[in-house]
């Protein structure tokens, strides 16, 4: 059996990691298949391979993911002493962008949209729950009435690699999710008509229409902009990056600290509030 095939097998049976890793790794192997000259590998043939995908086109940051996967599978190698030396592929510098964030406007907008059918009503506490919580997509869309604690208002959610935490939510959250759990008896807090899973990609196409209908641009409508939306309010309203870190399931706190490169504006706020020279 081809060694790829074996260290998917690995990582699936030894390692539990999600089918979405599994996909990310059979992507990165159809990359090393389609770009990589064959033969062993060697430091040479793995620098003309990331030379060859940045020639065709793939982005730093897309060039950075597939070497990850196959870091990965090149480590497996070493270990199961199926070459005598442990290679690995440098990560390319990318541009460390600031991504834009929904406005104060656009969250006020979301939360004071008007549902009225059970689908939007569906949406729209979607939204708040992402918007409150911090949330992504896959874990709210999965997330069950059993691990709602409205008494204590807490979620109990699965995250990246089958770990769990708690997630705090507020009391107004608490309040939507009381009504919509009250409008349906399946297990999924978020469930279709028929008590399945929501897609996600039609889910999304529904919040990019309500945006639309709402004016909100100048920003990339996704669920993933409402997470970050989160995360830089939580610090901007005083939140600290360690319980940030917790909420947002992260596994380093470096991790934490990209995902919420502030605005000069908002540096220069909290230095404002902070510095000592205010102390008079």
């Amino acid at each position: 059996m081809h060694e790829s095939d074996e260290f998917i097998k690995s990582r699936r049976y030894l390692k539990n990691v999600t089918a979405k890793t599994l996909d990310w790794y059979r992507d990165s192997f159809r990359a090393l298949t389609r770009f990589h000259e064959g033969g062993s590998f060697t430091k040479q043939s793995l620098a003309r391979f990331v030379v060859r995908l940045r020639e065709s086109g793939i982005s730093a940051v897309s060039c950075n993911t597939y070497c990850r996967a196959i870091n990965a599978f090149l480590r497996w190698r070493y270990e199961e002493n199926l070459c005598a030396e442990l290679l690995r592929i440098a990560s390319l510098k990318t541009e460390n962008k600031v991504l834009p964030t929904f406005t104060l406007s656009h969250v006020k907008a979301l939360i004071g949209w008007k549902a009225r059918t059970y689908s939007d009503c569906r949406l729209h506490t979607l939204i708040c729950s992402l918007l409150d919580t911090g949330l992504r997509i896959e874990e709210a869309l999965g997330l069950t009435r059993d691990k709602v604690d409205l008494e204590n208002l807490l979620l109990t959610v699965r995250g990246k690699g089958e770990k769990h935490r708690v997630v705090p939510l507020s009391f107004e959250m608490r309040k939507l999710l009381h009504r919509w759990l009250m409008r349906h008896d399946f297990p999924l807090v978020f469930p279709t008509r028929d008590g399945t899973r929501l897609n996600q990609r039609n889910t999304l196409r529904d919040f990019k229409l309500v945006a639309l209908g709402l004016g909100i641009d100048g920003v990339r409508v996704s669920f993933h902009t409402l997470r970050h939306t989160f995360a830089v309010n939580y610090i901007r309203n005083g939140g600290d990056v360690f319980r940030l870190q917790r909420i947002l399931g992260h596994s380093t706190l470096e991790m934490t600290r990209r995902y919420v490169n502030l605005q000069t504006a908002d540096l220069q706020a909290v230095h404002d509030r902070l510095t000592l020279l205010n102390c008079r």
